[in-house]
């Protein structure tokens, strides 16, 4: 059980966030919006950790775009802390990484560094050496001031 928790996430709550990728590439941030609570909450009532941590991360993101720097940060926070309790690490790593993000937003200059160099260690330790790049280009670009090349982990 534990296993499915952690793993599946239910069709019908995988319907509500390909909906929201949808709204969001169209623009229809408050439909995407409401379509990521309405996963949560799903996910919340069925016990999926899996479609609770991807709805978390999704709002955390949308969040970010949105200019809503505490919410993103609290979504993300949040995915850290029970990606570091189950044990999911690229949940850590990209957490991470997406927190660097917020906190560049933020002007904490200190903290960016260390949450980004994290996620690209993270990211190296786990095979994953496209996203440690992505990592270390943002870095790049927000050390030179310039915006971030991949924004939350997505283009």
């Amino acid at each position: 059980m534990e296993r499915e928790r952690l793993q599946a996430i239910p069709a019908a709550i995988t319907v509500l966030i390909d909906d929201d990728y949808r709204f969001w590439r169209e623009g229809q941030l408050d439909m995407a919006l409401a379509q990521l609570e309405t996963a949560l909450v799903r996910a919340a009532a069925v016990g999926s950790v899996a479609a609770m941590l991807s709805a978390r991360h999704l709002l955390g993101t949308l969040a970010y775009e949105r200019g809503d720097l505490e919410a993103a940060s609290e979504h993300h926070l949040f995915v850290l802390s029970e990606s570091e309790r189950y044990g999911i690490a690229v949940g850590i790593a990209s957490s991470l990484h997406n927190l660097g993000l917020v906190s560049a937003a933020q002007s904490d200059k200190v903290t960016v560094g260390q949450q980004m160099l994290a996620a690209a260690d993270r990211y190296t330790r786990l095979g994953m050496g496209e996203a440690a790049a992505a990592v270390r280009a943002n870095l790049a670009a927000i050390a030179e001031e310039r915006p971030p090349l991949l924004r939350n982990g997505h283009a």
